[in-house]
């Protein structure tokens, strides 16, 4: 406890009251007080709002200034409704008159003391809400990259899957080619030699997919990369075509013009994905789904979340996520944001708070337009490159 006081009496009879509840500091000076508190901690401090250097007054502003949770009691022997409405005007807990009453001021000070635990206890529990709230946003961070991992897998297999067949089959073909290839027969040796080529393209082709997909499955870089979105949006449906939920919809994307956008593009496609079997999971795996991609000047005034202003500024890219599917009920608008909300009987209910919280890495924003019955578009804007 700070006790500022100019006069000697005052002073040491407030150390002589507290002395065997609190570590009592004195100060015969308002810069004397300051000085301390903006170098040692202070729960709480009594001071005499008239002294010669700094009033009391002004020292409980700039306490204030070091710590707002300091408690002060202000004391005075010159009280004026001017100096009563200054003390509480700046956080004074209470203002006294002298000569004080030393019960009472035992009792008042007790209580600021109080109040400082319970602060800094509620602080603390603050502070560990905050650090569990960031270990959850890791866990999902975490929980949804290895969806991706198992959706890129997916996909990979189901991309190959289609040149292997070919290679299959020319293989096939060039068994029986080369059963036929005898000396004196150059047409046998063309065909062997086209079902070569055919095979080589094709091996190079799987070469291609696996290398596009594992590039995407690799953590984000710590720098920003430019993306070509059309790309981007041909991955995704890619991926979403061969995702489990899929049950005959029609994925389609289209591009207007050359867009590119800077980000990560694992994360890109994170958010991508998670939208689109949101889609198909409103769709029940039917119906139709369009990933479409446009150039625009600025996010609209209202969304779902955003990266804070001023960081916002166009131009940007949009690209809509437009599902046929249930759409959603006015009162869940706002919930589905919120994590492990979720109205299916499959579904962790992380995907659009893991949305949400890489649109605002990206400084990017995400809107949402649904009716129930009809169905919804999601609108993901982020920073295009001029």
């Amino acid at each position: 406890m700070l006790i500022v006081d100019d006069e000697t009496g005052p002073r040491e009879s407030l150390r002589f009251i507290f002395k065997d509840r609190y570590n009592c500091i004195l100060a015969a000076c308002g810069r004397e007080g300051v000085a301390y508190a903006r170098t040692h901690p202070v729960d709480a401090a009594i001071l005499d709002i008239k002294m010669p250097d700094l009033s009391g007054i002004e020292v409980l502003r700039e306490l204030k200034q070091i710590d707002p949770h300091i408690e002060c009691v202000m004391l005075t022997g010159y009280e004026t409704i001017e100096t009563a409405r200054a003390a509480i005007r700046h956080g004074a807990s209470d203002y006294l008159n002298k000569p004080f009453d030393v019960f009472f001021i035992r009792d008042l000070v007790d209580r600021c003391m109080s109040q400082r635990r319970q602060k800094q206890a509620a602080e603390r529990d603050l502070q560990t809400l905050r650090e569990m709230n960031s270990e959850l946003a890791r866990d999902l961070a975490r929980t949804n990259r290895a969806v991706t991992a198992s959706v890129l897998a997916a996909g990979v297999v189901h991309e190959i899957n289609s040149p292997l067949q070919i290679i299959s089959g020319y293989t096939e073909l060039l068994g029986q080619s080369l059963e036929k290839l005898q000396p004196g027969q150059p047409s046998a040796g063309d065909e062997v030699q086209q079902h070569l080529t055919a095979i080589a393209k094709e091996i190079q082709r799987c070469q291609e997919i696996a290398s596009r997909f594992l590039a995407l499955s690799r953590a984000p870089t710590r720098s920003p990369e430019t993306i070509d979105v059309s790309k981007l949006l041909e991955d995704a449906t890619a991926l979403i075509r061969v995702h489990r939920a899929n049950r005959g919809a029609q994925i389609a994307f289209t591009s207007e013009g050359v867009l590119q956008i800077r980000g990560h593009a694992v994360e890109i496609l994170q958010m991508l994905i998670n939208l689109g079997v949101n889609a198909l999971q409103a769709m029940d795996g039917k119906g139709r789904l369009d990933f479409t991609a446009q150039r625009v000047e600025h996010p609209p005034a209202e969304c779902c979340c955003r990266d804070e202003p001023p960081q916002l500024k166009g131009p940007m890219v949009k690209i809509s996520v437009r599902d046929t599917g249930c759409g959603i009920p006015p009162e869940n608008l706002k919930k589905i944001f919120q994590p492990y909300f979720t109205t299916k009987t499959e579904g962790s209910g992380i995907g659009l708070a893991i949305v949400c919280e890489l649109v605002r890495s990206h400084g990017g924003a995400l809107s949402l337009e649904s009716k129930v019955g009809e169905g919804s578009t999601f609108g993901l804007y982020l920073p295009a490159v001029t």
